[in-house]
């Protein structure tokens, strides 16, 4: 197999495995595609890339010079934004249960401020009081490829509750607030286009409505991400410019009858620009015949921790066996000592064998970035492929790193 002409077994003979490998011309074509299904000469449009899911400077740089700025989490993502060369003013910070420490950063960094509940401002005051500010509103209803990435409803723990939205604008209008935002964000991995307009049109109503207790307009409407991809089976592609083209029309329409001012449309995509541009290349160690049979391979859950967290599937591709017709039903797993370690269950391969290399696709998103060091299985490098050459953009982690971090004296 080759990953934008580079042969995989090269990679994975220069740089090990496991490994993180990235497309980056594949990311600026997600990027342009995106910016270009919600182009519009009426609505001013702003793209914030969702660091979360995949937060390596590389890519944000890479996503900068496309023209986004950035949507932080916590303090570390804003450092990330800001030494990538990201202007302030193009960075949101949306946490959710802020600290002290939290808002003492972003206001210090001028970033911009959408809070996660009305409790928020309590706090930011302490410290600061802003020109305009946004809230996260939960609408009441949510959607995600899987239940626990399903961000709005009545078991989300993000967003003030709609009906209590119009009581955090009104404390930040007593409070000396003059200009306005609002943010919704109610669930990843979606490929139901309608969904995308369906709930925007929901928010533009809870605002309608907050516009006609207090008066107030909105200088901005933020529609977060969840813009699916396919992972597995039978999905289909996200017909990107038919959600844009659909949203545009209804928030023109929706601002206008309901008096709420002309706002503009901010979003914030992350899986959708660098998940199809990722590989995770991985080697089997082992075939254990036991009561059902497993491939044992150097990465786990530690490396790609989607499958044991939501049950994710992803495909798999055998390196050089790509054209065999016979398929075997197999588990894969990884090594740590978890029975939670499994990728897949009965998936039908071709007949594996030791030192096969396994490359798991659409693993831009929610991968690396959510690694760890259980039962010290070390992180992988990771790769970049530009203009024609591979790059190692992170070296793979050693135990001297981990070593460094201890400071408490061991005794000999």
């Amino acid at each position: 197999m080759k990953i934008n002409g580079l042969n995989v077994s090269d990679l994975a003979d220069e740089f090990g495995t496991p490994l993180y490998v990235y497309d980056f011309d594949r990311i600026k074509d997600n990027a342009q595609r995106l910016r270009r299904a919600f182009d519009s000469d009426e609505i001013e449009t702003a793209f914030f890339y969702a660091v979360k899911a995949n937060s390596h400077p590389a890519i944000v740089q890479l996503l900068k010079d496309c023209g986004y700025g950035c949507d932080c989490v916590s303090p570390g993502e804003i450092e990330i934004a800001l030494k990538t060369g990201v202007k302030p003013s193009d960075i949101i910070f949306a946490g959710n249960y802020e600290s002290m420490e939290d808002f003492n950063v972003a206001v210090e960094a001028g970033v911009n401020i959408i809070l996660d509940d009305i409790t928020s401002l309590d706090r930011l005051l302490r410290i600061h009081c802003p020109e305009v500010i946004s809230f996260r509103i939960n609408p009441g209803k949510g959607r995600g490829k899987y239940e626990q990435i399903t961000t709005g409803g009545e078991k989300a723990k993000f967003g003030v509750p709609h009906e209590k939205a119009w009581l955090a604008y009104e404390k930040a209008r007593q409070v000396g607030i003059k200009r306005y935002g609002a943010q919704m964000m109610t669930g990843s991995g979606i490929l139901d286009e309608e969904h995308f307009p369906r709930m925007l049109e929901l928010l533009l109503n809870i605002l309608g409505q907050i516009h006609q207790k207090l008066g107030i307009t909105f200088e901005y409407v933020d529609m977060g991400g969840g813009f699916g991809i396919p992972y597995y089976g039978d999905e289909h592609e996200l017909d990107i410019q038919w959600v844009g083209r659909e949203c545009l029309k209804v928030l023109k329409a929706k601002s206008e009858s309901l008096s709420i001012g002309k706002p503009a449309l901010h979003l914030e995509p992350g899986r959708y620009l660098v998940g199809d541009a990722g590989y995770l290349v991985t080697r089997v160690l082992g075939i254990k015949e036991s009561y059902q049979t497993f491939a044992g391979l150097d990465a786990g859950f530690n490396t790609l921790i989607r499958s044991a967290l939501y049950k994710a599937q992803h495909p798999v591709i055998v390196d050089g066996k790509e054209d065999e017709k016979e398929l075997y039903p197999i588990n894969l797993c990884g090594q740590i000592c978890e029975n939670t370690d499994i990728f897949t269950v009965g998936r039908p391969l071709p007949k594996l064998e030791e030192g096969d290399l396994l490359i798991f696709t659409q693993a831009g998103a929610y991968g690396s970035t959510m690694s760890m060091t259980y039962n010290h299985r070390l992180r992988p490098a990771e790769v970049a492929i530009t203009n024609g050459k591979a790059i190692e953009i992170t070296r793979r982690e050693t135990m001297s790193d981990y070593w460094s971090r201890i400071t408490y004296p061991i005794l000999l």
